[in-house]
């Protein structure tokens, strides 16, 4: 069947594993750089049983846009959508183009109870508010950060010294190759009392969690210095971004019993020397503008600000079996 050709003169299409890479640098143009492993991940997963709608917009050969609506199966029942349009193609109606086919497709898989959600880069203040009048509601803001690294080398490793110390833990680091039963228990009791994608009462998979973290990520674990030790008190997890020398904070998590007493500062600093002697020139993170105390540890660390994201959610509602499930919102073209 011949793919749709819209009136703005693209033609909708279903996504091809050849066009894999160009629709993620089209998505992250919306969901920001950090987010291209997860990405590429959702856009090629093969699990039958998953929620997996992945289109294109085409124009002579070329895409210049994306949309993808994908189970998240870390976050249990939560569907993710997001919608991105090339900056050349803008204004022109690509995104509504993309919307409405990703709609007819959702409203014959949605069920009522799903999640969806979108996380939208902090500058799109247009695209929020098209998300927002497609009934998606606003339920955080995290806040980006980057530290320079540049000829700070001297200095980066003082801090981290310093900061261990005043927390009472070394360092250490591992990968998930080595020690993932470690990683993924110790992520499991930072977890709590987080915001997540669906809300304060939805669940996090740790099995799936895996799948969120790069192959390639260094994680830094937080363990006591005292000589019995002990299961470790956190933990951050950091990795290489690719096509920049910027390394990025996958996450950084305490245990609950161990908040405010400057472990996240303690792995923080840490990270920032690791990614020094990898010859990274900054360390970007971000962070939930709710969490002071970590906000106050960027402060202090003289990170500055820099492009955050939005997370939007919507509740798909039960509806007649004659009337359509509610179109999920798509992140809107930017």
């Amino acid at each position: 069947m011949r793919a749709p050709l819209t009136s703005v003169d693209v033609t909708i299409r279903p996504l091809r594993p050849a066009d894999v890479t160009a629709a993620v640098e089209l998505l992250v143009l919306a969901a920001g750089a950090e987010k291209r492993h997860r990405l590429t991940s959702r856009l090629t997963t093969d699990t039958l049983d998953e929620i997996h709608h992945a289109l294109v917009a085409e124009r002579d050969g070329v895409l210049v846009g994306a949309a993808k609506l994908t189970t998240e199966p870390a976050n249990p029942g939560t569907v993710s959508v997001l919608v991105a349009v090339a900056e050349s193609a803008r204004g022109e109606g690509v995104g509504t183009a993309l919307a409405a086919e990703l709609r007819d497709r959702a409203t014959r898989t949605l069920t009522p109870g799903l999640v969806l959600t979108t996380a939208l880069r902090d500058d799109l203040d247009r695209g929020r508010q098209f998300a927002e009048r497609h009934g998606m509601v606003l339920t955080n803001h995290s806040v980006g950060w980057r530290f320079d690294l540049t000829g700070r080398g001297e200095e980066v490793g003082a801090l981290a010294a310093s900061a261990a110390d005043r927390a009472g833990v070394r360092v250490r680091a591992t990968d998930l190759a080595s020690d993932e039963a470690t990683v993924l228990e110790c992520v499991g009791r930072t977890l709590v009392g987080l915001p997540v994608p669906g809300g304060e009462a939805e669940d996090v998979d740790l099995a799936h969690a895996r799948s969120v973290i790069p192959e390639r990520a260094l994680v830094l674990l937080a363990e006591p210095s005292d000589p019995e030790g002990g299961p470790a008190l956190g933990l951050t997890i950091v990795t290489a971004q690719v096509g920049t020398d910027d390394w990025y904070t996958v996450y950084t998590g305490v245990d609950v019993n161990h908040r405010g007493r400057g472990v996240a500062t303690a792995l923080k600093t840490a990270a920032l020397r690791y990614a020094y002697d990898a010859g990274a020139t900054a360390v970007t993170t971000h962070n939930d503008d709710t969490n002071e105390p970590i906000l106050r540890a960027n402060r202090a660390l003289g990170m500055t600000p820099t492009t955050g994201y939005w997370s939007l959610v919507q509740t798909v509602n039960a509806t007649p079996a004659s009337s359509p499930a509610p179109a999920p919102s798509p992140a809107p073209s930017i």
